[in-house]
């Protein structure tokens, strides 16, 4: 059984994205943690799904009043401490959108509070059921590139944050070409169990496309 981290949205295609593909999941819902610890102790795996930002203050940056009283800090508090608990357990972890932030956060990184305003690019559409796409650059050497087998693919985009100060022990496995890490995994891979984050949703994709399929066949094969 996979853990599922609870989302806002659209929480339905991730699972049906892993069942496609022989993974049976178990939601973890934050607003009932004590509970979603329990269920994660008897999970093999931990997906953390996409969703609304992390409370900026988590990796030292400042909230604005345009933003106040948008986040979940319960959310956000419950899923690093689920990242705490399949870590010092060995669990295969993947990490999705917002989930890949948290996955920065938890190894003490930080992130673009804007990419738009302090990068000057937009990787989110004003529509959120029609997604941006763009090219992404896969670095050789990484568990990303030895899963998928290239080194230059297409992706949806839904986010406006992005990792900025990269995490301890992590590296960073594909950018956009415009220079916005797409990807992060262990920096060292030897004795340690699966862990990758990604930037795009792959449940949204087609299941069977090389950026979906050749992700979550081996961290569900990794589960089992």
């Amino acid at each position: 059984m996979i853990g599922l981290s609870k989302s806002e949205r659209k929480i339905e295609l991730y699972q049906q994205w892993l069942e496609y593909f022989g993974g049976r999941s178990e939601l973890l819902d934050y607003r009932n943690s004590e509970e979603g610890y329990e269920k994660f102790e008897k999970c093999s795996g931990l997906v953390l799904t996409g969703g609304v930002d992390i409370y900026p203050e988590i990796y030292c940056d400042w909230d604005t009043p345009e933003t106040k009283g948008s986040y979940i800090p319960e959310r956000d508090g419950f899923e690093l401490k689920l990242l705490e608990m399949a870590v010092s357990a060995g669990k295969p972890v993947l990490a999705i959108c917002r989930g890949l932030q948290v996955l920065n956060v938890f190894f003490n990184g930080s992130l673009i509070f804007d990419i738009e305003e302090q990068r000057g690019v937009v990787h989110t559409s004003t529509n959120k059921d029609e997604p941006l796409f763009h090219d992404v650059v896969i670095y050789e050497n990484t568990l990303l590139h030895e899963l998928t087998g290239i080194t230059k693919g297409n992706v949806n985009s839904y986010h406006h944050q992005a990792v900025d100060r990269l995490g301890d022990g992590l590296t960073v496995n594909c950018r956009s070409v415009d220079g916005i890490v797409e990807g992060i995994e262990y920096e060292d891979r030897s004795g340690k169990p699966f862990l990758l984050g990604i930037q795009w949703h792959p449940e949204r994709s087609g299941f069977d496309a090389v950026l979906s399929a050749n992700i979550v066949k081996p961290f569900i094969s990794k589960c089992k």
